[in-house]
């Protein structure tokens, strides 16, 4: 038998990223009668016009987030003042923000003023959470009182604004860096970062005003087209081959991978995009890692699925609410909170909320059970590989081949899980109001909660050997 002190899965010193809302605003351009047969079909009536519509619908943005950054190279260049680049950051935050989502203008707006007099109370006032509570009862009132299309447009945005809101008032209370009046809300409507995201801190930020960041290059031009190309590659994947590859005539499991892949690659798409964008905008190469697609569909484990999956927000929440809450409420607890903390800041919708608990209970009974058999066995089998060079196991990959059988297993596993799961972000029609409760358990009930009832057998075996 063997016990081992809970540790958290993901939110440890030992997973720190190198960069973690990005947001879960997902465009998907879809075409549902028509019938493809061919490569020939599916390059003509599929891949042209969704590419073509994509880049239609991208390029306002991207020209912002060009413009953005070479208004800031001739401020830099002519020594103008500071406040000058806040300004800019602001005007075209804020046509950015009514050009895609004009519902979400006045609603940013207060809360950029009610989130900064937050900020402005007096030290005797203050508890450090003034800013977190006034972001979940504007997403609350944003919920009950919106119509269910205009918040599902809106609610990725205020996600980022909330998730930068945060950030500020936690590094103001660390350090007392107070954001004045011009770059407060520079940062929250910045041009490159306001609409899809990712979350960036507001140190990297203000780094864009460093004289000695990296200049325009043919090196930074390659970076962007890169990043651009592969995003609509992903897109096609979503919207057109996934479809033709697996028809609508295969096994239910199958259909299930498929509209998992679907949506997976459709985020893939935002992330990538999102990238280019930075880029565009003057944020440097290291902040564009923002998903590691082979790493989500050839996982060694739920635990990198989840790291993987959004990396910028992955950091938010390990800085923010993970470590914050384990110094006052333990290991377990903070891990929970920080799912219901990821699941409030998508609003209050059932489904996402159902998939993040679940996933928290995946990853935990995963992370628990193979660090009890990769100590029992002295073998490399936990959710986190080990460095090739400081393997401490007795037993890996390279002198035992069950090892290897072992970790494919819980590789295949891991994938299993992640049909399950994703099934319910279909391309239905409840896509533009959010999926309810009816939705996600008649979904899950076509394949018998299967991902589930295997998940309580292996706490069951946790259980039993811990």
């Amino acid at each position: 038998m063997y016990s081992e002190k809970f540790d958290s899965p993901f939110y440890t010193e030992e997973t720190d990223c190198e960069d973690c809302d990005q947001q879960m605003f997902e465009y998907d351009y879809e075409y549902e009668d028509i019938n493809v047969d061919t490569l020939r079909d599916v390059y003509d009536n599929c891949i042209v016009p969704s590419v073509f519509e994509t880049v239609k619908y991208l390029s306002p943005l991207l020209l912002s987030s060009l413009a953005f950054n070479f208004l800031t190279q001739i401020i830099l260049i002519r020594k103008l003042p500071h406040h000058l680049f806040h300004v800019l950051s602001i005007a075209i935050g804020i046509f950015t923000v009514q050009h895609y989502v004009p519902e979400c203008l006045y609603l940013l707006l207060t809360y950029a003023v009610l989130s900064y007099g937050c900020l402005c109370l007096p030290r005797r006032y203050q508890r450090g959470w003034e800013v977190f509570v006034t972001s979940l009862l504007i997403i609350l009132y944003c919920e009950y009182t919106m119509e269910p299309t205009a918040w599902h447009k809106v609610r990725s945005v205020m996600m980022i604004a909330a998730m930068k809101a945060v950030s500020v008032s936690l590094d103001k209370s660390n350090n007392n860096d107070f954001p004045n009046i011009w770059q407060y809300p520079g940062y929250l409507f910045g041009a490159a970062t306001c609409l899809f995201g990712p979350w960036v801190s507001f140190k990297d930020y203000i780094g864009l005003l460093d004289n000695e960041r990296s200049s325009l290059s043919l090196e930074w031009i390659i970076h962007i087209i890169k990043h651009y190309t592969v995003s609509l590659i992903f897109l096609s994947v979503s919207n057109c081959w996934g479809g033709w590859l697996l028809a609508d005539s295969s096994t239910k499991w199958i259909l299930a991978y498929r509209d998992a892949l679907s949506f997976r690659t459709s985020h893939y798409f935002i992330c990538y995009a999102s990238s280019s964008v930075l880029l565009l905008g003057g944020y440097p190469s290291s902040l564009t890692t923002i998903v590691k697609p082979v790493d989500i569909e050839i996982p060694r484990s739920l635990v990198q699925v989840v790291v993987s999956w959004n990396i910028p927000m992955h950091t938010w929440l390990k800085l923010y609410i993970f470590r914050p809450a384990t110094k006052r409420i333990g290991k377990f607890s903070a891990v929970t909170l920080t799912y219901l903390t990821s699941a409030l800041l998508h609003g209050l919708n059932f489904q996402l909320a159902a998939v993040l608990l679940s996933l928290g209970f995946y990853t935990y009974v995963e992370f628990q059970l193979r660090n009890i058999l990769a100590h029992a066995f002295d073998a490399c089998i936990s959710a986190k590989r080990c460095p090739t060079e400081k393997c401490c196991h007795k037993k890996n990959s390279q002198n035992c081949y069950w090892v290897i059988v072992a970790n494919l297993g819980f590789s295949v596993l891991s994938v299993f899980h992640l049909a399950y799961l994703g099934l319910m972000f279909d391309t239905s029609d409840l896509q533009e109001t959010g999926y309810s409760y009816s939705h996600t358990i008649e979904k899950w009930s076509q394949l018998g909660f299967a991902s589930h009832w295997v998940a309580l057998a292996t706490y069951v075996v946790y259980f039993l050997l811990r």
